[in-house]
């Protein structure tokens, strides 16, 4: 016994430790002044220079956050050249595409004098980097000129698509005709490289021959200058069709062994208008012989991974000690699972009104899935004559209509960031269990695994009331909230936080039957119930009928079909690959058509950004945040509804679309897998933009199909009214109440 406390005293610093690493990479993570489109901006500085076609710029590869090298070293050495005016990157500046590894380049690259333009490669891109790039930096492709210079970046991650980056270059060369010079900046060559490396294995160039064969031929029928590649860590040259090649990829990386042109350096270009010259920058080492070289090289890899990951790697080992720890003590814990047969089983009568006590990490008026869903409920239970009172956060300066049954919790702290916007209960308030003792409830339901759901969790326990789950939210598709261990928690820690604390509960209510499945799979052997959530009609069939023809008239001028879609404007949401989905659209049929976004979030300004960039101005149109009785107007407005939302655990918004008499097309997930009956009220879809984008261009063009299914699916919605899903989760209460009297409570984690 002693064994086991001691065990547990050391478990609980263990945790302390997690806690204050956690605390200090969250802190990093949002307090850490952001950058966007660093790119844009250092161009707009280059060409304010007044160069008169007489500049100086540095290239250089493979910098991966070298510390040693390119930090400390090659930026003093560049900084103290005077010649030269700015600097370019030919990709893997980074390690990975991890946020923090972003953020320690940008902390570099603020060391230069000078301003510095990066080209995207491998490793940006890995671990979901794309999007940080284009956050950080801005778009994989893009050209500028200066004086008679045309700079050309391309992305060769394989990210763009080859046609259409084809196209793009073509326009681009042409457009550059008149220039006297003309550079390629991209990431691996259009050539074979031969590389040896105990590092890394990793092909630095296009494995398509066909479009290696198209950039080597544009090159030379368009008179390219000079192509500038990464690849590996190494400087190398030629000549080909008469264009200048270098391979320059010796900015930090560990370099390569037995290769007398593997060797730390940067590219100096000079322009003239008498002409350009290159020259190569040493960057020398210690090291003379091969195996100190060798070993030199390797240490210089090994620490900056080090220096960029020791957090990280801490963060590795308390995370470890913790599950052993853990797992040596439940090994240890004696269980009883039976059923206790001290406990009376007669019939337990069902009262007329129930009291029921619901906890929530966010509700109205903060808008979103999990708030209208509780909100819904309440309505259709208190119809039904029951009690509700709701454990919720207070947002501050801000109430609804009616807070008659809602007890709002103090806040520890109101977390609002470009990312999210998070009211952080105090879950230590004595106020929480106080006003919850004043009422005698004969059921808690409670909303998340964590935080005030596991609040109501632990009252349950201990004023032995039966506790209810609702599984709304599916953890894994918010990973990338997370500083740091994204992997991890998306697959490993977000499905144990869920199995952990549905196995301490009564019952489960699981809004699909495919998230049923999904919870039983990962273990858990509670009582299930499939219970979506309802739809309130009284919104439908309420509405002035003068409210819809004004929106109709807004974004129907002229008869176009119209879709719609509703989502939080973030990146689990998926929209810009429904944004890529309408431009195939756009541009596969005449048929006239415009598509609204109904809701916000933290990506608003990178989709109108990415709106903008692909001339959807004037087929797509962000709403905004419009409250939840107004909704369905824009639905019966609607003809299709879009959706490619991969992170739901209900398609709530489908129904709700339905029964607006909105087919649907949607991107087939575990969200609406149950919702929808292909080629009957709408059509499930691969994650491919073409397939989604082809039936519903198929529903534009057949008027007869379109409204067959819109009558399906208002039928379909009919089946899920709101009384009739409160009546379905009021009988998941009576059985919950029944079998906690009979049966022990589930005291393990089993």
């Amino acid at each position: 016994m002693k064994k086991i406390l001691s065990l547990r005293n050391f478990l609980y610093i263990d945790i302390l430790i997690l806690l204050v690493l956690i605390f200090y990479k969250s802190y990093l993570f949002i307090y850490e002044s952001d950058f966007q489109s660093n790119n844009i901006e250092n161009i707009k500085e280059i060409k304010k220079m007044d160069t008169t076609n007489d500049f100086t710029f540095v290239v250089l590869g493979n910098i991966e956050n070298s510390i040693d090298v390119f930090n400390k070293k090659m930026i003093t050495k560049i900084n103290s050249d005077k010649d030269v005016d700015f600097l370019i990157s030919t990709g893997d500046a980074v390690l990975d595409g991890a946020e923090d590894k972003y953020r320690i380049l940008n902390k570099s690259l603020n060391k230069l004098n000078i301003p510095s333009v990066l080209a995207i490669g491998d490793n940006e891109v890995s671990d979901e980097g794309d999007e940080r790039f284009y956050r950080h930096f801005g778009p994989f492709y893009f050209s500028f000129a200066l004086e008679d210079s045309y700079f050309v970046f391309l992305d060769t991650t394989g990210k763009t698509s080859i046609p259409w980056q084809k196209e793009w270059l073509t326009k681009e060369l042409k457009n550059a005709k008149n220039y006297k010079y003309k550079y390629i900046f991209m990431n691996n060559a259009p050539f074979k490289i031969k590389e040896d490396t105990f590092l890394k294995s990793k092909e630095h160039f296009i494995t398509d021959q066909s479009y290696r064969d198209f950039l080597i031929d544009i090159y030379s029928r368009y008179n390219v200058t000079a192509v500038f590649t990464t690849g590996p860590e190494i400087y190398e040259s030629r000549q080909i069709k008469g264009v200048n090649y270098f391979v320059s990829g010796g900015g930090g990386g560990g370099l390569l062994t037995d290769r007398p042109n593997s060797f730390y350096h940067y590219m100096k270009v000079d322009v003239k208008p008498s002409g350009v010259s290159y020259s190569v920058v040493k960057q020398e080492t210690p090291a003379k012989y091969a195996l100190t070289r060798r070993l030199e090289s390797l240490w210089i890899y090994i620490h900056s991974f080090f220096y960029i990951n020791f957090i990280n790697f801490i963060l590795v080992i308390s995370v470890l000690l913790f599950f052993a720890i853990a797992i040596h003590i439940r090994a240890t814990k004696e269980v009883d699972y039976y059923k206790n047969f001290n406990e009376s089983a007669e019939h337990i009568p069902t009262k007329d009104k129930l009291n029921i006590a619901m906890f929530t990490n966010n509700y109205l008026p903060f808008i979103g899935g999990v708030p209208i869903s509780i909100w819904r409920l309440v309505k259709g239970l208190k119809n039904r004559g029951h009690n509700v009172y709701i454990f919720a956060p207070e947002y501050p300066g801000k109430v609804t209509n009616d807070e008659s049954n809602i007890i709002r919790c103090k806040l520890l702290k109101y977390l609002k960031t470009k990312q999210f916007k998070f009211a952080i209960v105090n879950i230590f308030s004595s106020n929480i269990e106080k006003n919850f003792s004043k009422y005698d409830f004969d059921v808690v339901h409670v909303h998340h695994p964590f935080w005030l759901g596991a609040t109501g969790l632990k009252l349950g326990k201990k004023y032995k009331i039966p506790v209810v789950l609702t599984y709304h939210t599916r953890l894994e598709k918010y990973s990338h909230f997370l500083p740091c261990f994204k992997l991890i928690f998306k697959n490993i820690l977000s499905h144990k936080i869920i199995r952990r604390f549905s196995q301490s509960c009564n019952a489960i209510i699981a809004p699909t039957n495919t998230a049923k499945q999904y919870l039983e799979n990962i273990g858990v052997s509670r009582d299930k119930f499939v219970l979506p959530t309802g739809i309130d009609f009284d919104y439908y069939n309420n509405i002035d009928k003068e409210q819809l023809i004004n929106i109709g008239k807004k974004y129907k001028t002229n008869g176009e079909i119209l879709l719609c879609s509703v989502s939080r404007l973030s990146k689990e949401k998926n929209i810009y690959f429904l944004l890529k989905a309408i431009k195939y659209i756009k541009e596969n049929t005449d048929i006239s058509f415009r598509c609204i976004i109904i809701g916000n979030g933290p990506e608003k300004d990178n989709i109108l950004q990415f709106i903008k960039d692909e001339s959807l101005e004037d087929t797509v149109s962000l709403l905004g945040s419009i409250p939840p009785e107004d909704i369905p107007k824009y639905y019966m407005v609607s003809d299709i509804f879009v959706f490619s939302s991969l992170s739901e655990t209900q398609g709530m918004v489908l129904l709700e679309a339905m029964a607006g008499g909105d087919p649907v097309v949607a991107v087939r997930s575990s969200g609406i897998d149950d919702i929808i009956q292909d080629n009957y009220n709408g059509f499930k879809t691969k994650e491919e933009i073409d397939d989604l984008a082809q039936k519903v261009i198929l529903l534009m063009e057949n008027q007869y199909l379109l409204k067959e299914m819109s009558a399906n699916a208002y039928g379909f919605s009919e089946r899920f009214s709101l009384d009739k899903m409160a009546e379905r989760v009021e009988k998941a209460y009576y059985k919950s109440i029944k079998e906690k009297k009979i049966y022990n409570s589930p005291n393990e984690n089993n």
